[in-house]
């Protein structure tokens, strides 16, 4: 393949790769299905281990390494440089016009930030543009592979919850008549999607086809409960109940939809919707409300919900400042740290401030701090990749307060207040499961459920996965789903609940050849489960610190400060120091050890 040459891959629906709009043949099997693969988790590194495993299943030939690199090979000579070798795995580096599923995921992160930010104009047509991506089944060919019908499973989702959104904006703002097509094939494809139903239902009362509306209804009543045993939902119910009176059809939204939004001003609120089921840190949160400190830092492990506890105490401190709150991510989509200017610009842009002339990172936080010296603004800065992006930001003076969020314990930042974030407690924990999938059904089950939080971990994202995924098997008994978890042969791509997935999440946090620590949590998978004794992490970890023949003591201390280690709660005496992980995260530095191996 040439330098420069415009690739484009597309993998929603039949696998296709076209080279300066030409379509490429891929005629070997194995050699597509690790395309597609590759593509599925684009940017991220595919162990060689569940590479030979999709490949050639549990028996895989003793030349099982050796064939991957030839296939390797020839898909180089397709796509270039683009696939690179970690030492443990390969990825596919793509930028995002190049795999249909980049564009989807950025155009559906966009669309929702428009809806957030009440442009529902705009959300409409971001989101219409990931719809449009969709062509058909993606990768049926690769159905029975397990790797790929789980990545497939994932981002359907996705898309279904994206087409969701969007043909209820659509139908707000009084296209219902152009969705209608759509939404009749989609509703025939996934019958008991409760929201498309709803979306179908409304959009043909609006055209005044209300018997239909009804019998869409019936239909789906019937098929719930000769499948499933149950009921529409009372949202459902409600609809239906409001067509048939004839309540159900309110006047379209005016046609092009709400003015194009403008850049908020001082005083408006951009924070993220609070969650009602936040349990637990009741001592954080009343530290961070107390204290005087301008900046508080928040940190912790990858999932132990920083971001989540910031905006919660965001919304009760938000009235305090009548200048606005406004959160800032420091990072992008998948870990990078984002360009100080860039933010900087973002910001004053946030607050009404027009900066389109002015260059430098010097000029432009001057600009900042002085637009915020007299003003109370509220600002959290979400995880943060290092100190000088924080001090980059700070303001200089005023009566501003400002939540830093970031993995690392960030040790070298100055003037703040720390506070550092652990696993709930059980019966926190078990608090949370009710909330998300009913009290009744933990306390019929509640050994089970006291099983799977000593298993796996108290990490607000862990309890979340796990209570989506329960939430959405109501029939299934909490017990039959922990056997379940203990059988899975890798329990990590278990841990999935419609778009969240917790491999993904641990492939963007810790799985960057890039990142500092990356080498040694690599390492850690070749211990047994934690907790870890001080002497076998010092055989274990010496000298391992991104080849730099680092001492032990150092590398464990920068694993204590990017939080991936801990110390635990109770006491230790000076011979029998210990260090703890969350299991599930050790599981994964595991399968990347076992992958470099």
């Amino acid at each position: 393949m040439r330098e420069g040459t415009l690739l484009r891959c597309s993998i929603l629906g039949p696998l296709e790769v076209r080279a300066d709009s030409v379509k490429v043949v891929i005629g070997a099997p194995k050699q597509r299905l690790l395309l597609a693969i590759l593509l599925c988790r684009a940017n991220m590194v595919v162990p060689s281990i569940q590479l030979i495993d999709a490949l050639w299943g549990e028996i895989p030939p003793r030349t099982a390494r050796k064939n991957l690199q030839v296939y390797v090979s020839a898909l180089r000579k397709i796509v270039g440089d683009r696939i690179d070798f970690q030492g443990w795995g390969y990825s596919f580096r793509a930028e995002r016009d190049e795999v249909d599923l980049l564009r989807f995921q950025e155009a559906a992160r966009t669309g929702r930030g428009a809806i957030r930010g009440g442009a529902p104009a705009v959300a409409a047509e971001l989101l219409g543009e990931a719809v449009g991506l969709w062509r058909d089944q993606p990768l049926a060919e690769f159905s029975h592979v397990p790797l790929v019908s789980r990545d497939v499973g994932r981002f359907t989702e996705l898309f279904l919850s994206v087409y969701e959104d969007w043909a209820e904006l659509e139908i707000e703002l009084g296209r219902h008549v152009e969705v209608l097509s759509g939404l009749d094939l989609v509703a025939a494809r996934y019958p008991t999607r409760e929201r498309i139903a709803a979306a179908r239902m409304t959009a043909l009362a609006r055209c005044g086809r209300t018997s239909e509306a009804l019998s869409h209804f019936e239909s789906l009543r019937r098929h719930l409960s000769a499948e499933m045993g149950i009921d529409p939902s009372p949202v459902l119910r409600s609809l239906y109940q409001d067509i048939l009176r004839g309540s159900g059809t309110p006047a379209p939204a005016p046609r092009g939809g709400a003015a194009p939004a403008k850049p908020l001003q001082a005083g408006a609120n951009q924070l993220p919707r609070d969650i009602t089921d936040f349990v637990g840190r009741e001592r954080e949160m009343r530290r961070i409300a107390d204290d005087p400190s301008p900046v508080t830092l928040i940190t912790g492990d990858l999932g132990i919900g920083k971001t989540t506890l910031a905006v919660h105490v965001a919304h009760t401190l938000a009235p305090m400042f009548p200048d606005g709150a406004v959160v800032l991510p420091l990072r992008r989509r998948g870990g990078a740290p984002r360009p100080t200017a860039e933010i900087q610009r973002e910001l004053l842009e946030a607050v009404g401030v027009s900066v389109p002339g002015v260059r430098g990172e010097d000029v432009l936080a001057s600009v900042w701090r002085s637009w915020l010296a007299n003003r109370r603004l509220l600002l959290i800065l979400d995880d943060a990749p290092d100190e000088a992006a924080v001090r980059a930001l700070l303001p200089g003076a005023g009566a501003s307060r400002v939540l830093v969020t970031s993995r690392s314990r960030l040790s070298g930042l100055e003037s703040v207040t720390r506070i550092g974030l652990g696993e709930l407690s059980h019966e926190e924990g078990i608090e949370f499961l009710r909330r998300v999938i009913g009290a009744d059904r933990v306390r019929g089950d509640v050994t089970a459920v006291t099983a799977m939080l000593d298993r796996y971990g108290l990490s607000p994202l862990i309890l979340r996965v796990l209570g989506g995924r329960f939430a959405g098997l109501p029939h299934v008994p909490l017990a039959r789903l922990a056997e379940r978890l203990g059988r899975a042969e890798c329990v990590l791509d278990e841990f999935v609940a419609g778009d969240l997935s917790l491999r993904e999440r641990f492939e963007d946090g810790y799985n960057r050849p890039t990142w500092t620590p990356w080498e040694a949590f690599r390492t850690l998978g070749a211990l047994g489960p934690p907790p870890f004794s001080h002497d076998e992490l010092v055989d274990t970890l010496d000298g391992t610190l991104d080849g730099t023949g680092m001492r032990a003591e150092r590398v464990i201390e920068s694993l204590l400060e990017a939080n991936i280690l801990s110390v635990p709660d109770y006491e230790v005496t000076a011979h029998a120091m210990l260090y703890t992980m969350s299991p599930l995260a050790h599981r994964f530095a595991v399968e990347l050890h076992l992958g470099g191996a």
